[in-house]
């Protein structure tokens, strides 16, 4: 299915970072994942309180401030990066449909690499800038990250402080059609590794991605509620280890779906 509409984050929320993927089934641990304890989840000593918010507070500092320099405040080289990595596609909402073109022709990863080689430079910017941002927030934290995707999958991370339609951390849609933005996200991932960039460490984003995906497609969270449910712990533990367990050509397998997961919440 063709995917060209333009979403909430853009181009800049294609490419995230996070620690190395050597151990990424132990950053779980053996029980289900539980909720962050109250004060982690309302205030956190080194942040001002923000009147409103809900959720983890540290987490969505993250996002906030993830977004501020890949969606709302990017500086121009962060624009130029990505005007350079999709113009040769036809522009960011073509990248995912040519990345998913060459998978389906055979020529894959060849073809895509051939295509994006030439950027490299353009995709470095993108990881400097971004892990900048993660190393900020979970450089000594890998856990944390994990409950960051798994808060911002279920949409329970609310935000007053983004305008109408924005205040929930999550990747955006527009009801009835579910969100675009996670197989858009992919040939960015897909591409660091290609390149050599940072291979485990975009391996593991892209787990977490494909996590976040599958919990929002389950969780089905609403825009701008502050009173986004949360999914029982089990299911948050099954499905965040089941990702966290695929390697890259599975990635790239699961990618190929849409709307949603193959094997949602199995």
């Amino acid at each position: 299915m063709s995917l060209n509409t333009m979403d909430r984050r853009g181009a800049l929320r294609a490419a995230l970072g996070a620690a190395g993927a050597a151990a990424a089934v132990t950053l779980i641990g053996s029980a289900p994942a539980q909720a962050a304890p109250a004060s982690r989840r309302s205030h956190h000593p080194s942040l001002p309180d923000v009147p409103g918010m809900v959720g983890d507070r540290w987490a969505n500092e993250f996002w906030y401030q993830y977004d501020e320099i890949s969606y709302f405040n990017p500086s121009q080289e962060m624009k130029d990066a990505v005007a350079a990595i999709t113009t040769p596609f036809g522009g960011f909402t073509q990248t995912y449909d040519a990345w998913l073109a060459t998978r389906r022709s055979g020529r894959y990863p060849r073809s895509f690499l051939e295509t994006i080689r030439p950027v490299k430079d353009a995709f470095e910017v993108l990881s400097r800038n971004q892990k900048a941002v993660y190393e900020q927030f979970y450089g000594h934290d890998p856990r944390g990250l994990v409950l960051a995707f798994q808060e911002f999958g279920q949409g329970t991370l609310f935000d007053p402080r983004r305008p109408a339609g924005e205040k929930v951390h999550m990747m955006n849609y527009t009801p009835p059609e579910p969100t675009h933005a996670y197989h858009r996200w992919h040939p960015f991932l897909a591409g660091f590794v290609l390149l050599g960039i940072e291979p485990r460490w975009w391996t593991h984003i892209n787990r977490l991605a494909g996590a976040a995906w599958e919990l929002q497609s389950l969780a089905q969270p609403i825009i701008d509620h502050d009173d986004n449910p949360h999914l029982p712990r089990r299911t948050v533990h099954h499905i965040t280890t089941k990702w966290l367990r695929r390697d890259r050509a599975e990635l790239d397998a699961a990618f190929e779906v849409y709307p949603f997961p193959a094997d949602l919440g199995k």
